[in-house]
């Protein structure tokens, strides 16, 4: 049998770390430039989501009529003792229509995953802890076959013995673009002394994708409800149906089988804390799975297959002596990654961890193992190039940090540093040492809660999950909640009035939050409607403007005639629903040195023959701060293009006395010429000075020339020659 490679306690060799693939290492050159797509980041991690939104710090009157252990954690065993393992087995198996395939084999398959190839013979097609030479991503996967030993035939009906101990409310998992709506656990345990913990977590999807997080709000409001439902039976009706049945047109019940990983996100997943063969040299280990349903000629049938743990990069990535190309890569990578880990909150420090670096399993109790993130950081000595990358970024962000707790802190984010190995880890900053959990490896615990109330015994929850956890959840639910669907708040533009010239178009922009939690986007209708006529504000193709984020919309609209202060005003809607105050944009129009109106103009004949003349006239008003003269010069000029000989003059000029003060007007005379050539043009003309147009243009008409007709084919008074008698009646 092979063993997987070991994990030295010592400084390593450079040949100790190389178990990567060719594949993988030539993937490896690519890897930083991706880093930044949505791609390259974890799939799955206990922190982001919610937490870095308003929603975690505005003020909530909801949150503070939330029962956490109703709406967040529920561990009452009542509640809990109406799922079991084998319906849950059960409806996953039928969901994926797994002909001849049973819940009873589906459990033993998860546990099959612990044993070397080929496992049982009833259980083909599944991984095992053997394949790829024992390992997973590059690193060491080892075989648990007590764990293992679950997987015998005749021992399906151990799933019977597994207790549900928690339902978990992780709405505060929810991206802040609602592309799902977080993640709802249950904690399945098995009694000591073959103590087995099983955890399904899965992620729900957003029933309305396209209204963004707000479409998750009768989730929401589900997990808001169980707090004021007082009647317990109705409450665990309503707690199971959520769980198990589709109760309700659109709501899918969480335990699906594409809510674990079968999905084309892969979003989902399924993690066991594995007791039963504990102690050296097989110590207390967590592992996650996806569900992937595979297809063949026989049929369809549920598999769990073996998954890195996410935000859990090897350790021994942390350790300089590690060259291989990868951990190499990945130090870089870590450095990007100081600001998030520096934040000085124990519910917001965070980092991601793209996959490609992450552990295959998890060890939260060997003394020396690779997962001991700090140990491995201090095999170096302390001036190394990656400690002084790590300080010299913390001395860019301000931070009083040294490299060690910065490395702590990431450690404290692994499956191992969670449940043990951070406890009294000291974190830095504000948040100090890491407490130590009192429910021994997990934070929901087999035991009774001596502190729940005598009607409503309970499980067990840690400490850190009771004061520092749920309370942050807590604000983050009632927050949402608060929160209207649909809202909006105009930006300060620090009181600056630009000043724009009457009648002449400007450029000029209206800064917008979005203080709703319905995505704003094109696509849903969402856009800003002009209550004066103007331009409208109108969201790019691409935008996806988030609860806090802001919008910047540009517009182009024409100043008004009248000099003084104007303002626009506009208001958002969503499809036609008006939402939010006035948004407005003041400005100070001042009036042109030359600036014209049209006051009235002479009709233009429909049609007309080649050569054929006629009379127009126009009269214009100085609405600008200059005279008009002959000196000035200020002339009438044909538009489209600008000084065209169409009808036979290109400017007409005023008369060599004439004098047009502000405020007074003008008529314009001259004698249009139809041009010889038949075919429809333009008839337009506007006020020149020197050899730029200003003011208001003639109405833009269109002439029809066409080949003179005779006396006798034509109507009188619409297309006959000027020459034409008028008919004798």
């Amino acid at each position: 049998m092979h063993h997987p490679p070991s994990r030295s306690t010592v400084p390593h060799s450079r040949h100790t770390f190389r178990w990567l693939t060719a594949s993988r290492l030539a993937g490896v050159s690519l890897l930083l430039a991706s880093l930044g797509s949505a791609s390259a980041a974890s799939p799955h991690s206990e922190r982001g989501g919610l937490h870095t939104t308003p929603l975690a710090d505005q003020p909530s009157t909801t949150s503070a009529s939330l029962d956490p252990r109703r709406s967040l954690a529920i561990t009452d065993f009542a509640t809990v003792s109406t799922i079991t393992l084998r319906m849950v087995m059960n409806q996953l198996v039928q969901q994926a229509g797994s002909t001849g395939f049973t819940a009873e084999q589906l459990y033993r398959q998860l546990w099959d995953t612990q044993n070397p190839a080929p496992g049982e013979a009833d259980l083909p097609g599944g991984a095992h802890c053997s394949d790829n030479i024992f390992t997973l991503n590059g690193a060491p996967y080892h075989c648990r076959q007590s764990e293992g030993r679950e997987a015998v035939l005749g021992n399906g009906s151990v799933l019977d013995r597994y207790n549900l101990i928690g339902l978990f409310n992780r709405f505060d998992l929810a991206p802040p673009d609602g592309a799902n709506c977080g993640e709802y656990r249950m904690v399945f345990a098995h009694p000591p002394p073959d103590r087995n913990l099983v955890i399904f977590e899965a992620v729900l999807p957003n029933p309305r994708r396209e209204l963004g997080l707000e479409g998750c709000r009768p989730i929401a409001q589900t997990w808001a409800s169980f707090s004021t439902l007082t009647d317990p039976v109705a409450r665990r009706a309503r707690v199971k149906s959520f769980f198990l049945e589709a109760s309700s047109p659109g709501h899918v019940p969480v335990v699906h089988a594409n809510h674990y990983g079968n999905n084309p996100l892969g979003e989902g997943q399924v993690r066991t804390n594995q007791f039963i063969q504990q102690g050296p040299p097989a110590p207390w280990m967590l592992h996650e799975f996806k569900l992937k349903r595979q297809c063949g000629p026989t049929g369809c049938t549920l598999r769990f297959v073996p998954v890195t743990v996410k935000a859990n990069p090897r350790g021994d990535f942390f350790n300089i002596f590690n060259t291989e190309p990868l951990a190499v890569s990945f130090r870089e990578y870590f450095i990007t990654q100081v600001a998030s880990l520096a934040v000085d909150d124990i519910n917001r420090f965070n980092y991601e961890v793209p996959d490609i670096y992450n552990d295959a399993e998890s060890d939260s109790e060997s003394f020396n193992a690779s997962d001991n993130y700090l140990n491995e950081f201090l095999f170096a000595p302390p001036e190394n190039r990656f400690a002084t990358a790590i300080a010299a970024e913390l001395q860019r962000i301000g931070s009083p940090l040294s490299p060690e707790q910065v490395v702590s802190r990431a450690q404290a984010l692994s499956c191992a540093g969670c449940h043990n190995r951070s406890s009294f880890a000291d974190l830095g900053g504000a948040i100090g040492t890491f407490p130590p959990i009192q429910t021994s490896f997990v934070h929901t615990n087999e035991v009774p809660d001596p502190t729940a109330p005598p009607d409503e015994p309970r499980f067990l929850l840690s400490n850190l999950l009771t004061g520092t956890f749920l309370p942050f959840r807590q604000q983050i639910l009632g927050g949402f909640l608060d929160t209207p669907a649909l809202g909006a708040l105009q930006r300060d533009s620090n009181g600056r009035i630009p000043t724009v010239v009457a009648g002449q178009p400007f450029n000029a922009s209206v800064s917008v939050t979005n203080t709703g939690t319905t995505l704003w986007s094109a696509a849903n209708g969402t856009h800003g409607v002009s209550l004066d006529g103007a331009q409208s504000l109108v969201l790019a193709p691409g935008d996806a403007i988030l609860l806090g984020q802001h919008k910047t919309f540009t517009v182009t609209p024409t100043a008004p005639l009248t000099p003084g202060a104007f303002t626009y005003r506009w208001r958002m809607q969503r499809n036609g629903a008006a939402f939010g105050p006035e948004l407005t944009l003041t400005v100070n129009v001042k009036s042109p040195a030359f600036a014209s109106e049209l006051v009235e103009q002479t009709l233009v004949p429909a049609t007309m023959a080649p050569g054929e003349s006629f009379q127009f006239s126009v009269r214009m008003k100085n609405w600008g701060t200059k005279s008009w003269s002959a000196q000035t010069p200020v002339e009438l000029g044909s538009q489209n293009p600008v000084d065209n000989l169409v009808w036979g003059v290109a400017r007409v000029p005023l008369l060599p006395y004439e004098v047009v003060d502000p405020g007074e007007d003008t008529t314009f005379l001259f004698t249009a010429v139809a041009p010889p050539l038949t075919g429809t043009y333009l008839f337009e003309w506007r006020l020149m000075q020197g050899n730029q147009p200003f003011g208001q243009s003639t109405l833009p008409l269109t002439i029809s020339v066409m080949p003179p007709l005779s006396c006798d084919s034509c109507t009188f008074g619409y297309d006959c020659p000027h020459s034409c008698p008028p008919p004798i009646e």
